[in-house]
């Protein structure tokens, strides 16, 4: 079995705070500017890579260690965005839908 995201794109990076994401993003229909996705310290995650993975995993792991580290990253702020571990909460959020806990 592949762990694969329902946009086939990896996650990769800090991982966001679920609940500060909920209130702050709430209305974020309604809004175009908004602050940067709140995060935990020290918590980053790299999964997702389905079929692709063998070909993808070592540039990742480069972007994890880039953030870790905080040194140049090898990707471009839009990607880098589309990769985002709290993505789909936030497309969620931006469709006007409810996000849920599991």
């Amino acid at each position: 079995m592949r762990c694969v995201s329902r946009d086939h794109l990896p996650f990769v990076g800090n991982v966001g705070k679920f609940e500060q994401i909920k209130t702050e993003y709430a209305d974020l229909q309604h809004q175009k500017q908004v602050q940067p996705v709140a995060q935990y310290e020290g918590l980053y995650c790299l999964f997702g890579l389905g079929s692709r993975g063998l070909t993808t995993a070592p540039l990742l792991g480069e972007v994890l260690a880039s953030q870790i580290h905080q040194h140049p990253l090898p990707l471009s702020t839009d990607i880098l965005e589309a990769l985002h571990p709290s993505r789909m909460w936030v497309r969620k959020l931006r469709k006007g839908k409810a996000i849920v806990e599991l």
